[in-house]
């Protein structure tokens, strides 16, 4: 039992300090060329120290809940961000210098289980960290989450053309997707388009199994 909350507490951490530290990392880099090219319009540079801004103060809010969970204090934040949360993720993540990036939900209004719902956030969170980190020639990112009788479906792709060295063979991130998903007796499938680009795809039964 200590184990798979050791493992949980380091996906969780894992998650949200990838995702924002990235974040940040992408938004200096933009500002360090708007500054070694003496751009003349002082309203991007603004912009991207801005984004650095909201970036770090979205990653100390994140890190202050999941110290809050380990510390199991009685004002920890929700764990469950809703379906609605994925459309501020996806927004952010095209605010912040992404690719063009649409999404798609289920538009029948039913709940998911919290730790379907937990799950799904973050297979995109981490999708969507890996096209910032892996794929910077992507043009399109789709985000498509739908819902069966059965399951919840999530498949995040971009359209990347190859780029030798630039994919992940498998780390951390990857590794703690699969283990979420496989928790609820679901599937994960991570691996090149025919055509271009990547794709994540995540199936999470709905009448699942108890996680394990």
């Amino acid at each position: 039992m200590r184990q798979d909350e050791r493992l949980a507490v380091a996906r969780e951490l894992h998650d949200v300090v990838a995702h924002h530290i990235t974040g940040i990392v992408v938004q200096a880099q933009a500002a360090q060329i708007l500054a070694r090219t003496g751009s003349d319009d002082p309203g991007r540079l603004a912009a991207s120290l801005a984004d650095i801004e909201a970036a770090g103060s979205d990653a100390l809010t994140s890190l202050r809940r999941v110290v809050g969970l380990l510390r199991d204090a009685e004002d920890a934040s929700p764990v469950t961000p809703g379906p609605e949360a994925l459309g501020t993720l996806v927004g952010r993540f095209e605010s912040r210098g992404g690719p063009a990036a649409r999404l798609r939900l289920p538009d029948d209004g039913a709940a998911w289980p919290p730790e379907v719902t937990t799950t799904v956030y973050r297979v995109v969170q981490e999708a969507l960290t890996n096209i910032t980190r892996h794929a910077p020639h992507a043009r399109l990112v789709t985000v498509d989450v739908s819902r069966t009788p059965e399951a919840v479906v999530v498949e995040v792709s971009d359209d990347a053309p190859p780029s030798p060295g630039l994919r992940p063979g498998g780390g951390y991130g990857l590794i703690g997707m699969r283990e979420r998903v496989e928790a609820l007796g679901g599937t994960l499938r991570a691996g090149p388009r025919p055509e271009a680009g990547w794709t994540v795809l995540a199936a999470l039964p709905l009448a699942a199994e108890e996680p394990r």
